[in-house]
């Protein structure tokens, strides 16, 4: 049996059989590396990491920004169907508790911290999604899957909800069916990155003062009282500690060893690291040692097309699946405008409507109300073709046109 094959062996079984920490406790013995070990490091302590605290609040952020809306295609024509309850649900009111930025927010946090994020479809008596609410991960107890349907347990919950009865928005999967948290796979990184946290938040907190030796040319007999004695007076959170050494005694500190330094120089690579695993540019979290004015933009640009993008996708589907009927499928969908986090890029964005302005592609109206600005005049709805573009067909109507202004009666 391979080792994912092992890792997915009880996912299937009965509820009886397995607990939701099976999966990650499955997973334990492949993230052992050297002397170091794996610890079962839970998401509130990874979250005592900059790093890792950032890089969460920054996709979530991200995500929380993004607006979705439930578009219909008519003859190549998107028309949004403000309407529909599903519409509502992801636009308005996911439900009476959530905004919408809440509600994504949440799906932000929750995939790459548990590697999913679970919602319950709250229906009409005809059929149509009224809300959603929110099941926590951890209340889910195991995921089944018998005869072609998914059934999730949850505590608190007398009967398994069907696939078609909850939104289930997952991370990295190995079957497709349920996400692995990149804490999972980051475990030992994030263990080496918080003990270099503790070791230097020690060192800071005992001002370098750490392991030494009492050395004296007498005989000590009471050499425990020294110790101790030491050892109060260090202990004191005081940030003036005196201690006094008499009868000729010297205290010789033991001190940082060039590994140590090492550990502490670590710190800045485990940062390096910890974007690699959450797929963040590292200038997203603080970290410009490699960013200048002239990379930051198109760094932005590769977050918005690397981290982001792949999340709006999935919720998209994952929308378009579950909030629509089979025959709705067919022509509407849902859809994120990911264009409203590049809008603080003013001059770039002006040079894309410009082009796109110039080009035809939109309208000045549509350009105005991608703007959220008010319609203008009705002038502003005719497309701009540059002179130099005309296919022949326009050249010979204008030359028509032309022809018929000079001459009215041929």
């Amino acid at each position: 049996m391979s080792i994912f094959d092992s890792a997915f062996s009880r996912m299937f079984s009965s509820p009886q059989e397995r607990g939701v920490s099976t999966l990650m406790n499955d997973f334990s013995p492949y993230f052992s590396y050297g002397g170091i070990g794996t610890s079962n490091i839970k998401v509130k302590e990874s979250l005592k990491l900059a790093a890792v605290f950032n890089a969460v609040e920054q996709i979530s952020n991200d995500l929380a920004k993004t607006p979705f809306a439930l578009y219909q295609d008519i003859d190549g024509n998107k028309e949004r169907l403000v309407n529909h309850s599903a519409d509502f649900i992801v636009s308005k009111q996911p439900n009476y508790l959530m905004t919408p930025y809440t509600f994504k927010k949440l799906i932000g946090v929750s995939l790459p911290l548990r590697g999913n994020c679970l919602f319950e479809i709250i229906s009409y008596n005809n059929g149509y999604p009224e809300s959603v609410k929110y099941i926590p991960w951890d209340d889910v107890t195991d995921v089944v899957l018998s005869k072609g349907e998914l059934f999730y347990y949850v505590n608190g919950y007398s009967k398994p909800l069907m696939s078609s009865e909850v939104l289930h928005f997952k991370q990295f999967s190995l079957n497709g069916l349920v996400g692995i948290s990149t804490i999972t796979f980051a475990s030992m990184q994030l263990d080496l990155a918080l003990k270099t946290q503790e070791f230097a938040t020690v060192n800071m907190n005992s001002k370098g003062v750490r392991q030494g030796v009492v050395e004296t040319d007498k005989v000590i007999k009471d050499k425990k009282g020294i110790t101790t004695a030491w050892r109060n007076a260090m202990g004191e959170k005081s940030a003036d500690r005196v201690v006094v050494l008499d009868e000729g005694m010297k205290f010789n500190p033991i001190t940082i060893t060039p590994q140590e330094l090492q550990i502490i120089e670590q710190q800045k690579f485990n940062i390096e690291d910890i974007a690699r695993w959450f797929n963040i540019a590292p200038h997203k979290i603080k970290s410009l040692e490699q960013s200048t004015n002239n990379n930051i933009e198109q760094q932005s640009l590769d977050h918005v097309s690397d981290t982001i993008q792949p999340l709006v996708t999935n919720i998209e589907q994952e929308f378009t699946k579950k909030l629509l009927s089979s025959k709705e499928r067919t022509t509407c969908y849902f859809k994120g405008n990911i264009n409203v986090l590049l809008r603080a890029d003013i001059k770039s964005r002006g040079e894309y409507y410009s082009k796109m302005g110039t080009l035809g592609v939109y309208s000045r109206q549509e350009i105005r109300r991608k703007e959220d600005e008010n319609n203008g005049p009705d002038l502003l709805n005719e497309h701009l073709t540059p002179a130099n573009t005309y296919t022949e067909k326009q050249i010979e109507n204008n030359l028509r046109i032309s022809k018929n202004e000079k001459n009215p009666s041929t």
